[in-house]
């Protein structure tokens, strides 16, 4: 490299080969190398310090400098677009003026009459403009591209902030209930915070990755945006470097994906705790036969402290758009799936006009609109002003009772009979069964597009 550099090419000179990085890496010295370029010093050297201040790195592993790589191959591109400006001919030096057809290339008047005779040309423009136009097409799909992945980090930022929300408010309803314990619990207490800093620890790491991965991949398509914005500016430069360009714009990294489960299990920490404290003490305790899973609550619903209850609110809860939960209309899902045995919960509606209870299946649509209905994996009840009703169909369902009074529905599944019957436990009369047709597994179902809550009435268990 010629001696005389300017500030910003000394800025961007590796200190081994003097020329601009390439690929560069950075120690936890902060000095920045071409990774080629420190791998051959290590390799002639027996202990790997940096070459700049003999520091010596706790471990080997290279981190790449992205923002440093960005910099440079943008200072490149930069100095190539000005340089583009007076391209000669490296065989006649006088200007590149025309495109050869024939052999696609710039060519100069000199060229045309000797080494190119006989062939097609046209100008640069307009062998630049077909060009042009497919690489606006890979622009506008990396540009979209860019656009998912920035939509995923937003949600997976979300759900960062979520977690840590999450973590903090379940804490601290965990020590308001080991509080109405005795002091002999305090051992189940801090065992149960700590599984709950466990999975926080595990998932905020992992959040924190996929942050990092996704924000990588957002420089990655940022930095070829950028390169294709700068080749457009420049006709010379669309038909020098079009097919270069052509591939650098394919970018074939699959699309982003949020994962169920990024969330606290918070139903596992909270859920039935303190049956399962009390359950040690072989005493009575108050259980809930279902517990649900604020995870999947649609955001204008708000699930109360102990998980039981479910409540419209007034103003929509700020809420992650995770996979789990329920965006389309107002329902909620039991934390735990059935796919066995019998299980019973019984429901206090109350003086509600406008529920529906039952169960679901695990596929159901949350993100868009659709009937409680078992054609969309729904078998349910539900109460619209003065009817309580139950729907085969979309065109067919069954009037149960008409003013009713009803302030309490047991739901029993029996998934051995493949049944799941809806009583009134005040008089122990059935109201309505469906037969289920397959045995996928089944979760508990709320609804609540009333004014008051539903709850989940304990159940006494003795152990």
């Amino acid at each position: 490299m010629a001696t005389s550099l300017s500030p910003l090419e000394q800025d961007l000179s590796c200190p081994v080969c003097l020329e601009i990085f390439n690929d560069p890496v950075i120690l936890p010295c902060s000095h920045s190398f071409c990774r080629k370029c420190l791998q051959r010093t290590w390799e002639k050297k027996l202990e790997n310090n940096c070459p700049v201040c003999r520091s010596r790195p706790s471990e080997d592993h290279l981190s790449s400098n992205l923002a440093l790589r960005n910099t440079c191959e943008s200072y490149l591109q930069q100095k190539r677009v000005q340089d583009s400006d007076t391209q000669r001919c490296s065989l006649h030096f006088e200007m590149l003026s025309l495109f050869c057809v024939d052999d696609e290339k710039l060519v100069c008047t000199q060229c045309v009459s000797r080494d190119h005779q006989n062939h097609s040309f046209c100008s640069i423009s307009k062998a630049a403009s077909p060009r042009k136009e497919k690489l606006k097409t890979c622009l506008t799909n990396l540009e979209a591209k860019l656009e998912i992945f920035k939509k995923c980090k937003y949600i997976s930022d979300q759900e960062a902030t979520h977690i840590k929300r999450q973590a903090q408010n379940t804490e601290t309803q965990i020590r308001e209930e080991f509080e109405k314990l005795h002091q002999f619990l305090i051992e189940e207490e801090e065992a149960t915070i700590a599984a709950l800093k466990e999975e926080e620890e595990e998932k905020s790491q992992r959040i924190r990755k996929k942050i990092e991965e996704l924000d990588e991949q957002i420089m990655e398509i940022s930095s070829r945006a950028t390169e294709l914005n700068n080749i457009l500016k420049k006709d010379a430069l669309i038909v020098q470097d079009f097919k270069k360009a052509s591939q650098r714009a394919q970018y074939k990294v699959p699309d982003p994906a949020l994962e169920s489960g990024a969330l606290i299990d918070v139903a596992k920490h909270l859920g039935n705790l303190s049956c399962r404290v009390w359950k040690k003490m072989k005493n009575l305790c108050p259980y809930f036969p279902v517990v649900l899973d604020p995870n999947t609550a649609n955001p204008s619903l708000s699930i109360s402290a102990d998980l039981s209850s479910v409540s419209p609110c007034s103003e929509n809860l700020s809420l992650p758009d995770n996979p789990e939960r329920i965006n389309a209309y107002r329902g909620v899902l039991g934390s735990e799936g059935f796919s066995s045995g019998t299980h019973r919960w019984e429901v206090e509606v109350g003086n509600s006009e406008d529920w529906i209870i039952g169960v679901a299946v695990e596929s159901i649509r949350r993100k868009e609109v659709c009937g409680a209905l078992p054609d969309y994996g729904f078998f349910c009840i539900w109460r619209d002003a003065d009817e309580i009703s139950a729907g085969m169909s979309i065109n067919s369902y069954e009037t149960l009772m008409t003013k009713p009074t009803i302030r309490r529905i047991r739901v029993t599944l029996n998934l051995e009979k493949g049944q799941v019957t809806f009583t009134n436990p005040h008089c122990n009369k059935d109201l309505y069964s469906f037969d289920l047709t397959f045995t996928k597994k089944m979760y508990p179902y709320f609804n609540n597009d009333g004014k008051n809550s539903l709850k989940v009435l304990p159940a006494l268990i003795r152990f």
